[in-house]
């Protein structure tokens, strides 16, 4: 299994390639549905939908500088993050892999992923978003879901 770098600018943290796809699987169903067609959401939908697909083992295409390029963007990513977060603060602590596999992975899961990854993987976005990300591609000391922070 690959490592995407997610990043805004110079500044991110690496992932392994199945946390990140489960979360932006998952973070995909919790955008809100655009009230007007100038919202930035199916397009980010789409991507994340193709991104968390399953295909891209070491570059999953994620464009969160571009996705949060704008006040619209920005707020509906936040927002699809603190409802996905809530969710997860009331999900059982391992989710069961039977009913991830029914959420069109191209590759099936076969152990239950623990929760409390999808929940560090929130906070690393939400930090990355807001500039409190300081790390590099260089920097490999922490890769959210893999390890609690400390």
């Amino acid at each position: 299994m690959g490592t995407t770098f997610v990043s805004i600018g110079d500044h991110g943290f690496w992932m392994r390639d199945g946390v990140l796809e489960l979360w932006l699987r998952l973070l995909a169903l919790h955008l809100e549905d655009p009230a007007d067609d100038s919202s930035p959401c199916d397009a980010i939908r789409s991507q994340w939908l193709l991104a968390s697909r399953g295909y891209f083992n070491g570059c999953v295409p994620l464009d969160l500088e571009s996705d949060i390029s704008t006040d619209a963007g920005r707020k509906l990513i936040l927002d699809a993050i603190a409802s996905l977060r809530k969710s997860l603060e009331s999900a059982p602590e391992t989710l069961d892999h039977h009913v991830l596999n029914l959420l069109g992975f191209s590759g099936p899961f076969s152990g239950n992923p623990d929760t409390w990854r999808l929940l560090d993987v929130a906070d690393a976005f939400v930090d990355l978003i807001e500039g409190r990300v300081n790390g590099t591609a260089k920097t490999t000391e922490w890769m959210p879901g893999s390890a609690k922070r400390n």
